[in-house]
């Protein structure tokens, strides 16, 4: 598979539903990913599970993130997944969340070598689409085994590499160390994607120019800020950097993801999922505590609309 870019959207739970994915494809992401898939819960055709997998034919290429344990069930679900058509299947290494964990799967697998190593031979010979992996640089400070799992993915035949340069136990905190993905470049033939702490298009230059790396993949600097894609990606082309959106432009992208949502889900239920993505969209806003405030009472896309332009009136007027 070859991508039409070098720009990529993280997988991101409870987040990457198609119109999220949609918007980022809109803005320039080259691969964007849905939300995290449990082996065993698509094993057992588990209907919501199922309902996560779902996904457009303008969304191509799409890739589908699984986690597990169990190397029987990562083959199983990955031959089921090539009844979705996505263009890559991407292997959780990395999950530090403790539900994951106590399954003994994401982050957990890398104080197991051998068993991520038979995950991903599962995976790689069970599947008829490039196989990758997302990890993390170790369990914790004293065991940083990101160059072995590096060794391994690539004798396993996995076709490209995620490291975010921390350690589980690090969780998001302190900043990530980017010279771990130089190393891990240096150390592998296959394709290495930089993931951790690209906040902004400087951001995503220096990652590449640090580390070599052959792409890099965005997840928190997206939410409530597709924009960001394009962002990067003109400044990456054309070394000049475009303005943040105004808050009128960030208000239509909000209600432009609201009405996408509204056409998936029940107007209720895709104007609940749609809060925390309106937070995000009014971070930074000229009284956008109170404006959040009203946010989290609408119910419908309707009311979330009057909501947004109520405010734009308000904040129009020479001393709103």
């Amino acid at each position: 598979m070859t991508l039409q870019g070098n720009l990529i959207l993280a997988p991101l739970a409870g987040i990457s539903k198609r119109p999220f994915r949609l918007l980022a494809r809109k803005y320039g992401a080259a691969l964007c990913y849905t939300e995290m898939i449990s082996a065993d819960a698509l094993f057992r055709n588990d209907k919501k599970t199922i309902k996560m997998l779902d996904h457009t034919p303008d969304e191509h290429p799409i890739g589908i993130q699984l986690f597990g344990s169990r190397p029987e069930l990562i083959a199983a679900a990955t031959k089921r997944l090539m009844d979705f058509k996505p263009d890559v299947v991407d292997l959780n290494l990395g999950c530090p969340v403790p539900k994951v964990i106590k399954k003994n799967g994401g982050a957990a697998l890398l104080k197991n070598p051998d068993l991520a190593e038979e995950i991903m031979i599962a995976a790689v010979e069970s599947s008829c689409v490039p196989v990758t992996i997302k990890t993390r640089s170790g369990w914790n400070a004293d065991s940083k085994n990101f160059l072995e799992i590096g060794r391994r993915a690539e004798k396993a035949g996995i076709s490209a590499m995620t490291l975010h340069p921390r350690s589980r136990t690090e969780g998001f905190a302190g900043k990530s160390d980017w010279s771990l993905i130089k190393r891990l470049k240096e150390e592998i033939a296959v394709p290495v994607i930089g993931n951790g702490d690209i906040k902004c298009p400087q951001d995503a230059k220096d990652m590449f120019d640090q580390t070599g790396c052959d792409a890099v993949m965005i997840g928190r600097a997206a939410l409530g800020n597709p924009f960001i894609f394009k962002q990067i990606r003109y400044f990456l082309e054309q070394d000049r950097i475009i303005p943040e959106m105004t808050p009128d432009e960030k208000i239509a992208m909000a209600l432009e993801h609201a009405r996408m949502m509204a056409t998936q889900y029940p107007d209720q239920v895709a104007a609940r999922m749609m809060r925390k993505h309106l937070a995000w969209y009014t971070k930074g806003f000229l009284e956008g505590h109170e404006l959040r405030r009203e946010i989290m009472k609408q119910e419908s896309y309707d009311e979330i609309e009057t909501c947004l332009n109520n405010y734009l009136i308000r904040a129009s007027k020479p001393n709103g």
